[in-house]
Order: C-alpha cells, then structure tokens, then sequence
C-alpha cells in the first residue's frame, strides 16, 4: 500500500535542486499548483506555502483530499548561535512563535531525521519577516536556534489533524551575516521572490553586489546539501514502511 507525505517548500527555488533529481509530475486535479513523486512504497506530494506561508491554503487543500501520513515542511533557515553553519541540515525538535505557542515533532521522526544526517535542534523559531540583521538574531537566539517565517502554521496544520510533523531546515545565512538585499520588498502576492526587482534594488545599490553573489552561492549549496539529504531521509522512511 502506498504511504502518502505532504512536503511544503515556500520558494520553488528551494524546491527545485530535488525537484531536478527525481521525476516530479504536476497534479491537475488540484486547484493549485502541487508536484508528485514516489519514493518505492510512498507517493511524495510537494507544495509551495510560500514566504510567511502565504499560501498555507495550498497545504490545506491536500489535507482536505487525503491524509498523508506524515507533513514536512522544509528549505532554508537562519541561524541564530554561531555553531550552525550554512549548510548545515537541522531537525528542529519543536517550532515554535514570538508568542510562545510551540509544537513538538515526534520523537522517532527526529531520529529518522538524524539517522540521515540531520543535527537536531532545541527549538526553529517561526518569525513574521526575514531576521535581516546580525543585531537581530543575536537577540532571538534566546527565543531558538534558527528562524524561518513558514514552519509553525504548517506544523499547526498537520498537527491539528493529528497528523506527525517535521521541521527540516538547512542553514542559509549564519548569525554574523546580514541579509542585505530586501528580499521581502522583492516578493509577489504569493510570497515568491521576483528576482527582476532584486536585480532593480542591485542596480540602484551596485555595492550590494559581492553580498548578494556570495548568499546565491551560499544558497546553491545549501540546498543541493539538502536535496541529497531529503533523498536519504525518504529512502529510510520507506524502507521503515516496508518493514525492513
């Protein structure tokens, strides 16, 4: 019998170095846009929530259709305390908000986790904007270990129904490296990054430049170090299903 999982992305950037690895199929019976893939005995379905989960809804109308057995919501992280690098791949053992509400993941599903290779982490902090300064996140490292902006509502999601949940994060900027380029000015109604207003922001600051090649190059990496990850993590997942 085929297991089914729900994967959220927020950026199809993020998506796309696993998407390039494996034969990812559109899914037309859904109103918005949602790929497909099997891993042996378990059908992989993946959504874009976009940035701050701007479109959670998408998630939700899997949910509405089947329940998967299992919600993971994944991509890039910043991190908080000087000992998570970029690409480092972390587990987050709970999600939580600003507002101390906080979810835990299931204690077997982190181990999986870093059984793959994930380095498990206390708390991932979901925030309501990029954490752009060094400032900044020194501040919330009291509050977690690394933040991102979609992880808790997701979480809520699949937990609300009953359903275990993971929080898989690979580092993109550490601590001590500010977020220079509005990323947030340069997102659509959907939370998507149109890179023709990042390139209009790098025109008007050129000194932007060298800051913004090397978090691209950051960025490459880190999310190849996560595609092979999430490769590893599935091939486990299933053969766990399968019995053996």
């Amino acid at each position: 019998m085929m297991s089914k999982v729900s994967v959220a992305f927020a950026l199809k950037e993020e998506f796309a170095p696993w998407r390039r690895r494996h034969r990812f199929r559109p899914v037309s019976l859904f109103p918005h846009p949602f790929s497909v893939a099997s891993f042996g005995s378990t059908e992989v379905y993946v959504s874009l929530a976009g940035a701050g989960a701007r479109d959670a809804h998408h998630v939700h109308d899997l949910l509405t259709r089947f329940t998967p057995s299992l919600g993971i919501v994944t991509g890039v992280a910043a991190g908080l305390k000087p000992e998570w690098r970029p690409g480092d791949l972390l587990v987050a053992q709970s999600v939580s908000d600003p507002g101390g509400a906080k979810i835990e993941a299931a204690p077997n599903l982190i181990d999986l986790a870093v059984q793959s290779g994930a380095k498990p982490a206390p708390t991932l902090i979901t925030l309501p904007r990029i954490a752009r300064t060094t400032a900044e996140k020194l501040r919330l490292a009291s509050l977690g270990d690394a933040a991102d902006m979609e992880s808790m509502p997701l979480m809520k999601q699949w937990s609300d129904r009953g359903i275990p949940a993971l929080a898989l994060r690979v580092i993109l900027d550490p601590v001590e490296m500010p977020m220079t380029c509005d990323f947030e000015a340069a997102m659509d109604a959907h939370g998507q990054v149109r890179f023709a207003k990042i390139l209009a922001q790098l025109a008007r600051r050129p000194q932007l430049l060298p800051d913004f090649l090397r978090l691209a190059k950051q960025s490459r990496r880190s999310l190849r170090i996560l595609a092979r990850f999430l490769d590893r993590f599935f091939e486990r997942l299933d053969r766990k299903n399968s019995g053996y």
